[in-house]
């Protein structure tokens, strides 16, 4: 083996990712994965790649995940071996279920030291079980193999139907570096590896959909849930207001599934669906659902008490979102429902639930003006960054309380809407965040919560000359976990546990918790001050991030609660 063979194969998989056009690579720096970080830092100085350096491999993750998403193109994340290969299991479990093309690329010890107590060797090669739509260790220095692999895993990735995340573990030989020429290394970047074209086009499982029948209800709901990883034709956003032209039946969408503005969306929909007073007279017959559903319990109920309910997605079998095993039919794309459908319009339920809607807006509006001098709650937040949007923005919301805000009482959301909705940790959002920010130009904000934050705080951790994006966090602090006082822990019974268990409230001043290099700080306690510190971050360059102070969790209940009160005493 030659001494050049570890900087001759990092040399070989980063030409690899460059020819399959791959635009972006985030690094961990480690020792072990040398020979691929300086090859990569070799293509930047070429102008070829943009190179993304992180401490903390977690956030690496995450940044590249985010960066996937915002520019719907396959990113790369390299890192060394042992655990801290292991922190990318959170973003890599996150991209297979949310359908985000991540390529993983984990650098380990040749197979002779592996299982003998080696320093800083673990079982790598199978790290992230099935969550991977194409692994492979590569234990032997083979260029071809190197390159065909990269290729192989990339198609995987980008599978039209089914993305997501692929894995690649290589085993790297000491010297991990050396006086390699660049004449050498231009050689490795030679014709071994593939073109474009060359890989199959599709590594994915094939499962035909089945049907039970024509749609022809009059009576029906479009529910829209994250669509994140379909191809545009399964779910386009023109294809869902078309349907919904067509049939005359209302929307409702998740924040991610990017139609709340629509015609026919509904502004508060989960809020109408929650009363039973309207809703006893007004259970659809039939159900669409699109994409991944699940936020709402209301809503979920709904499509529970439905005689027919089909789901659009295009994810092979054991994938595709019906959580509740009611579907009766499985279609991969909006044009396939289109040409089942024998259209029989009622005039008279869409503007039924029309009128409904409209009824809810009012008691919001009421409830929280976006203009109200007083104290901030996590409802008043989401309602007035989500009115400062416009078309050309991006915002990212963070799960728990924030997104269930955002989706109940902000109503239309004019912005491009990004949430990790694939199994809705709060563990990577701030890291998400920036890498979406950084994928686009457009200014970017992110609504979270304090212990969302709390949590991924590394992701603000930039080294001096790395990018800093165009972005604003909004951190609603309320001191711990907002959404267990809503849920069936925070009853009176609990209370005693409750904040140890539960609330779990950090205490701490957060503009000194999330104080980081380049990054401009803000505090807001009322709606006008996080109206101004919006502008002042929407006019000027970088990152920020504004401390939404909010009343205590338990007030928000109950002014939640007494909202609920009022629409049932008046509905």
């Amino acid at each position: 083996m030659s001494d050049d063979s570890s900087m001759l194969r990092g040399a070989t998989v980063i030409e690899a990712l460059l020819v399959a056009g791959v635009k972006d690579v985030v690094l961990a720096p480690g020792s072990r994965s040398a020979p691929l970080a300086l090859a990569v830092a070799a293509a930047e100085r070429e102008g070829r790649i943009r190179l993304h350096v992180r401490i903390d491999e977690r956030s690496a993750g995450y940044l590249a995940l985010g960066l996937a998403k915002g520019s719907d193109a396959p990113v790369a994340v390299i890192t060394t071996s042992g655990t801290a290969a292991v922190n990318l299991h959170p973003a890599v479990v996150e991209a297979s279920y949310g359908g985000v093309p991540l390529i993983a690329i984990t650098a380990d010890r040749p197979p002779r030291l592996r299982g003998v107590g080696a320093n800083q060797t673990i079982e790598q090669a199978e790290l992230f079980g099935g969550e991977c739509r194409f692994a492979l260790d590569l234990t032997s220095p083979d260029a071809a193999a190197d390159a065909t692999a990269v290729a192989t895993a990339i198609a995987a990735a980008t599978d039209a139907r089914h993305p997501g995340p692929v894995h690649l573990n290589i085993a790297l030989e000491e010297p991990l570096v050396s006086a390699e020429t660049v004449e050498q290394i231009a050689r490795s970047k030679c014709a071994l590896v593939p073109r474009p074209g060359t890989h199959p086009a599709s590594v994915g499982g094939e499962v035909d959909p089945h049907s039970s029948g024509a749609v022809t209800s009059p009576r029906g709901v479009i529910i829209v849930g994250d669509t994140a990883g379909f191809p545009h034709e399964a779910a386009a956003t023109e294809l869902i207001e078309s349907l919904a032209e067509r049939t005359g039946w209302p929307i409702i969408s998740e924040p991610s599934g990017n139609a709340s503005r629509l015609g026919r969306a509904l502004r508060h929909g989960p809020l109408v669906v929650d009363d039973e007073d309207f809703l006893a007279d007004h259970v659809p017959d039939i159900v669409v659902t699109i994409g991944r559903v699940g936020l709402h319990r209301g809503v979920m109920r709904m499509i529970a008490r439905v005689d027919e309910h089909w789901v659009v997605d295009p994810r092979p079998a054991g994938h595709a979102c019906d959580p509740l095993r009611t579907a009766q039919t499985v279609l991969d794309s909006l044009p396939e429902l289109f040409a089942m459908l024998q259209v029989i319009r009622d005039p008279m339920w869409l503007s039924a639930w029309q009128e409904a809607d409209e009824r809810q807006a009012q008691r919001v509006a009421a409830a929280w003006p976006t203009d109200s001098p007083g104290a901030l709650d996590g409802v008043q937040v989401v309602r007035t960054v989500v009115s400062t949007l416009t078309d050309a923005d991006n915002v990212v919301i963070g799960p728990s309380w924030p997104v269930r805000h955002v989706s109940a009482y902000a109503g239309p959301i004019r912005a491009r809407v990004f949430a990790n909705r694939g199994t809705s940790g709060i563990d990577g959002v701030i890291s998400t965040a920036w890498g979406i920010a950084g994928s686009t130009d457009a200014f970017t904000v992110a609504i979270a919560g304090d212990l969302t934050a709390i949590y991924d705080r590394n992701g603000l951790l930039a080294a001096p000359g790395e990018p800093h994006p165009h972005l604003v966090y909004v951190v609603i602090d309320n001191d711990g976990g907002g959404i267990f006082s809503e849920l069936e822990q925070g009853a009176p019974e609990f209370a005693v546990d409750f904040e140890r268990v539960f609330g779990t409230p950090h205490g701490a001043r957060l503009t000194s918790l999330l104080d980081a290099p380049g990054v401009t700080r803000h505090e807001a306690a009322d709606a006008t001050r996080l109206r101004e510190a919006l502008e002042q971050s929407r006019s000027t360059a970088g990152v920020s991030i504004i401390i939404a102070t909010t009343t205590s969790r338990a007030d928000q209940v109950i002014r939640l609660d007494r909202a609920v009160r009022s629409v049932d005493d008046q509905g």
